[in-house]
């Protein structure tokens, strides 16, 4: 055999390889020949916050946020891919169907992870007083499916003034941190721009320079102080339930606390602090075992905290005999907030809310 022959050959032998290796991967991935949706082999499995904090509803409908309602995890058990795999969700009646997430290809032994973050309608939302359950649907299809699927969960959206404290599972809580978990959209609550609570706080700070003078925004914290007083306004304890191990409470707004004219201490420290947003002064909540207290942050860097629920007088003189004197001064109650403050710290059980950062993250009030 000649030596044009045999190149000639290997030639021939090397095409008829290559047409072959070619024709394989055809055969495989076309759709029209090997491909088979019946062969696609997903575990789908759909997961749901059991509750949902409507006071901060909006957080749950944006994607740069982790709160999300539902994740949906996808994974490939079989050995065919599955190609355009498409995926939407709706919220009861509270939701449109979102435009949904489309993946090209999810590969034999491919782990893909879905969220929901849905954005809800206002009105309907709000007009969700108690606890509500709601069903959260979850459809997918890929190519070549004739129908798509859908898997429902029920979850439960809370009412505007329902606050659990945490998300996490008992077993899962073990530092006093792990117990307020939830404690960031405690901001939500706080709503300086609503118009009883603007007029109030303008009523109370009233010819004070806050922004400009320490001394005047010090001066509006304790009239502010002051203020709901002289309104009546009474404390009241929080439901046995609460203390005793729940992690749920009825938390109001401000304008809930004025108008009623009586709020828990986690309320009156929230009203104290929506007043001193109201006028320009920086304001935090510190919660610590069994108790809120209002903080204010002075233009100099200065923090004071005021025990507000010493505003209720009859209620200070009659539980805390000899702490103040019969006149209960907003000085008074303090030099009683910041020791008992400082206590706290030193046992590492207090937690400063900071609405101002969380409301640039999104925990915006909603109503």
């Amino acid at each position: 055999m000649s030596g044009k022959l045999k190149v000639l050959l290997a030639v021939l032998l090397s095409v008829l390889m290559f047409g072959s290796a070619v024709m394989f991967v055809i055969v495989v991935t076309s759709p029209g020949t090997a491909y088979s949706p019946s062969k696609v082999k997903l575990d789908v499995d759909l997961i749901t916050r059991k509750e949902i904090l409507t006071c901060a509803y909006k957080v749950y409908g944006d994607d740069s946020q982790n709160m999300w309602v539902a994740k949906t995890i996808i994974k490939n058990v079989g050995k065919m891919p599955a190609y355009d795999f498409k995926i939407s969700y709706k919220l009861g009646d509270l939701s449109d169907w979102n435009s949904g997430e489309e993946y090209p290809e999810i590969r034999p032994g491919q782990t893909v992870r879905d969220y929901c973050w849905p954005p809800m309608d206002p009105a309907k939302v709000q007009a969700i007083t108690t606890k509500t359950p709601v069903e959260l649907t979850m459809k997918y299809s890929y190519r070549g499916l004739n129908q798509a699927r859908e898997d429902n969960q029920k979850v439960y959206l809370l009412g505007r003034n329902d606050f659990i404290f945490t998300s996490l599972p008992e077993k899962d809580i073990v530092t006093f941190s792990d117990a307020f978990d939830n404690y960031r959209f405690i901001a939500a609550f706080i709503t300086p721009n609503e118009e009883v609570t603007k007029a109030f706080a303008n009523a109370s700070a009233g010819g004070l320079e806050t922004q400009t003078s320490d001394d005047d925004a010090y001066e509006a914290f304790k009239r502010a102080f002051l203020s709901l007083r002289n309104q009546g306004v009474k404390y009241i304890q929080e439901p046995d339930a609460f203390w005793a191990g729940s992690a749920a409470q009825y938390v109001q707004y401000p304008k809930d606390t004025i108008e009623r004219r009586a709020g828990t201490c986690l309320d009156l420290a929230i009203a104290v602090s929506a007043l001193m947003e109201a006028v320009g002064v920086k304001s935090y909540v510190a919660l610590i075992p069994g108790h809120a207290i209002p903080v204010v942050e002075l233009a100099n860097g200065d923090m004071y905290a005021i025990e507000s629920t010493f505003l209720d007088k009859e209620y200070t003189l009659s539980h805390f005999p000899g702490v103040t004197g019969p006149d209960v001064t907003p000085d008074e109650c303090i030099t009683v907030a910041k020791d008992t403050l400082d206590r706290a710290q030193e046992e590492g059980t207090i937690i400063f809310i900071d609405p101002e950062y969380w409301w640039k993250q999104g925990v915006m009030p909603s109503w």
